[in-house]
C-alpha cells in the first residue's frame, strides 16, 4: 500500500480531479472508494459553495444519532472545557380532546440536524431572529434532496415536523471554557431556540409556522456561527454521524494552528460525537464515515489511521480550491526543484525569456456584491467576517488602510484584506 493510498478516499479524489480532472476521479473510483463518494465528490465539485451555518457549540457537541432508550430525560454532553445541556421541556398538546402538558422528548437522527441547520442559517444570513418555516421550508427540503415530500404519518415532511417540533420545544444550556486566545469563555442558560412555539400542518399538508428565536440565543448565534457549505449537507442528509464528523470539522480545523496538528483520543471524539458503542465499532464506524465526510470536504486534513485522531490546519469548508499540504501532486517535483530546473534550463537558452512584470492594481472600487474580480474578496468577507455585512467592511478598509491609494499586487490585496477582516469580526464580535 502507498502513502498516497492510506490518505481518506476524498482526498485521493482530489488528488485526482488535479491531476487530470474528472476523468481520472472516476478511473480512481473503480478501485477505490463507492459509487456513493464519488457522486457525493463531483456533485459538490460541481456546484458553487452554498453559505450555511450553525452554532459553534452544536459543532462541537451533538445531538443523538437515534432514538434515546428514555427520549425524555435531559441529554447532557460535556468534555474539558465544553458543556452541552439540552432539557426537553412539556409543552401543551390535545390528546384525546383533552389539553395536556406532557413532553414531546429530545430530538434525534438526521432531520434535527438538517432542520437546525436550515433555521440557524436563516437567522444568520437574514440578520433576523424571525425565521419563517412555510412553504420555504418545503422548498429547502426539495433543494437539499428530499424529492418525494409525503405527509403521512412515516412521510418525510412529518418525520421533519415532529423534529422540529422537539427542537423548538427544549430548553438548552450551553458552556464554553475558552483555552485559546480568540476563544472567549461564555454561558447561556435556560435558553430556547424558539420564543414562541405554536403551529402545525395545514389541512392541505402544507408548514404553517414562523418561529421568533430568543434574543439571547440569536446574539450568542451571530457571535458564534460556523460556516457550513449546504451543497455538502445535502450529500450528507441521511447519516447523522456523517453531518456530525463535517461540522465538528468544520469548526475545528481551521482553527488548528500547529503544523504538526492536535491529537484527541478516540474517547473524546466520542464525547464529542455523543457516540456510546463500544471503542473497536466507534473507530470503525468513523474510518468508514470519514470516506464520505472528505469527499464533501477534501481539505479536510484530519488522520483517524491511528491510535488517536490527529487535526491539521485546514480551510473552511467553503473553500471550493483544492489547497493544503496534504493535496500534493504525486510525481510533480517540489517547487525548489522546479525553480532550480527552470533557471538551469534558462540559462542554457542564453536567457532568452524574461518574466513579465507583476501586475499592481488598486482595491476594487464600489460594492464587492458584483463583478469578476470582486468575487475573491466577497468569498473572504463571507467567510473570514460572518455574519458583518461585507460592503460595510469594505468601506471601513478604505477608510483605514495604510497607503491605501498605492497600486498593489492582487494577492497582497487578498492577503491585507483577509487579515482586516478577520480583525474587524474580532473587534465586533467583543463588543456586542
Amino acid at each position: 500500500m502507498t502513502q498516497d493510498d492510506k490518505k481518506p478516499v476524498g482526498h485521493q479524489y482530489a488528488l485526482a480531479m488535479l491531476a487530470g480532472g474528472e476523468k481520472q476521479v472516476r478511473t480512481l473510483a473503480e478501485h477505490a472508494g463507492s459509487q456513493l463518494t464519488l457522486d457525493a465528490f463531483l456533485r459538490v465539485q460541481d456546484e458553487n459553495p452554498v453559505p450555511a451555518f450553525l452554532h459553534s457549540a452544536l459543532c462541537a457537541m451533538s445531538l443523538p444519532t437515534k432514538r434515546p432508550k428514555d427520549e425524555f430525560e435531559p441529554i447532557i454532553r460535556e468534555d474539558g472545557r465544553y458543556a452541552l445541556a439540552i432539557n426537553p421541556r412539556p409543552v401543551l398538546q390535545e390528546i384525546d380532546g383533552k389539553r395536556v402538558m406532557k413532553s414531546l422528548g429530545v430530538p434525534f437522527g438526521s432531520y434535527p440536524r438538517v432542520a437546525l441547520i436550515y433555521m440557524l442559517s436563516q437567522a444568520v444570513q437574514q440578520r433576523s431572529r424571525d425565521v419563517y418555516l412555510g412553504r420555504n421550508f418545503t422548498d429547502w427540503m426539495r433543494r437539499l434532496g428530499y424529492q418525494t415530500i409525503s405527509y403521512g404519518p412515516r412521510g418525510t415532511a412529518n418525520l421533519m415536523k415532529q423534529q422540529v417540533d422537539r427542537l423548538l420545544a427544549c430548553e438548552w444550556q450551553i458552556r464554553w471554557d475558552g483555552a485559546d486566545t480568540d476563544q472567549n469563555a461564555f454561558a447561556v442558560r435556560d435558553v430556547k431556540i424558539s420564543s414562541e412555539y405554536a403551529g402545525s400542518l395545514d389541512k392541505d399538508g402544507a408548514f404553517a409556522r414562523e418561529i421568533r428565536m430568543s434574543e439571547v440565543f440569536y446574539q450568542h448565534l451571530v457571535e458564534h456561527a460556523v460556516p457550513l457549505n449546504e451543497v455538502a449537507i445535502r450529500e450528507l442528509k441521511g447519516a447523522p454521524t456523517a453531518l456530525d464528523l463535517y461540522t465538528y470539522l468544520a469548526y475545528r480545523l481551521p482553527r488548528v494552528t500547529a503544523e504538526r496538528g492536535q491529537a484527541l483520543s478516540w474517547d473524546q471524539l466520542a464525547k464529542h460525537l455523543g457516540n456510546a458503542a463500544d471503542s473497536k465499532r466507534f473507530r470503525q464506524t468513523v474510518r468508514e464515515t470519514m470516506q464520505l465526510v472528505t469527499s464533501v470536504y477534501p481539505n479536510a486534513n484530519v488522520d483517524v489511521s491511528g491510535r488517536k485522531v490527529v487535526l491539521y490546519p485546514s480551510p473552511a469548508p467553503l473553500e471550493k480550491k483544492l489547497v493544503g499540504a496534504h493535496l500534493r501532486l504525486v510525481g510533480i517535483e517540489p517547487r525548489s526543484k522546479r525553480k532550480a530546473l527552470s533557471k538551469r534550463t534558462g540559462e542554457a537558452e542564453g536567457r532568452a525569456k524574461t518574466l513579465p512584470e507583476v501586475e499592481t492594481l488598486a482595491f476594487p472600487s464600489g460594492s464587492l456584491q458584483y463583478g469578476k474580480r470582486e468575487e475573491a474578496f466577497l468569498r473572504i468577507g463571507r467567510e473570514k467576517g460572518t455574519p458583518w455585512d461585507v460592503d460595510l467592511m469594505a468601506s471601513q478598509f478604505r477608510s483605514g488602510c495604510p497607503d491605501f491609494e498605492r497600486p498593489r499586487t492582487e494577492k497582497e490585496w487578498l492577503r491585507i484584506w483577509e487579515s482586516f477582516v478577520i480583525s474587524y469580526a474580532k473587534r465586533r464580535a467583543a463588543h456586542q
